[in-house]
């Protein structure tokens, strides 16, 4: 699930700009002391060389721990070359975000909403910039994680044409966490979004319960 068509190590780093009301990591949204040192993950990895195909480097935000995590990225591509790298991010920031792409093989960006006021001060002229150094990097993803509040079936037309010119678009259902009373929608919904996304896009959609 996480690396798509691979077998996978996936990291998780903490602290995210983001407070997304359906986050299921919610610790990681501050910063935290670091539970696994860099040799670990190289001594994991060198043990498990025939089993992994792969690293996802995920959060909270990772592109906010740019400064520790390229000279990481480095470090483990010289280590382990036939390891691919994934990354997963908000897309906050583009310059930052094409930094990142340089050194990596698959970026997989959330689409959150036409409304970035509701959850951080991001503004969506960013986020369209960085969609669209997504969709020039060669193996990429946008997801669209369908929670109601953010993904109103209003704007089911203007998330799809935000995603026109990407190879792969994944769907994801919103599920309820604790303390948040909001309904998922349901799959015949999702499937009218995945129409939608076809239609405008020519893509068939990849459905995530």
């Amino acid at each position: 699930m996480d690396y798509p068509g691979k077998i996978a190590l996936t990291l998780f780093t903490s602290n995210c700009n983001f407070d997304c009301a359906y986050c299921h990591n919610p610790g990681l949204k501050v910063s935290t002391d670091e539970r696994v040192s860099e040799e670990e993950v190289f001594e994991y990895l060198a043990k498990r060389k025939a089993q992994l195909d792969g690293v996802v480097i995920t959060g909270g935000e990772p592109t906010l721990r740019e400064a520790e995590l390229i000279p990481f990225i480095l470090r483990l591509k010289e280590l382990f070359p036939e390891k691919s790298v994934k990354l997963d991010t908000n897309g906050w920031n583009s310059q930052i975000l094409g930094r990142f792409l340089e050194r990596i093989d698959f970026v997989a960006m959330d689409l959150k909403a036409v409304d970035y006021s509701l959850f951080s001060r991001v503004s969506m002229d960013s986020i369209e910039e960085s969609l669209e150094l997504v969709k020039s990097f060669k193996e990429h993803e946008i997801r669209v994680t369908m929670y109601p509040p953010y993904v109103a079936q209003r704007d089911f037309e203007r998330l799809a044409i935000l995603c026109k010119g990407a190879s792969r678009v994944a769907i994801q259902q919103y599920r309820r966490v604790e303390g948040n009373p909001v309904a998922p929608y349901s799959i015949d919904i999702l499937n009218e979004f995945a129409g939608i996304l076809c239609k405008e896009t020519g893509l068939n959609a990849v459905i995530r319960g």
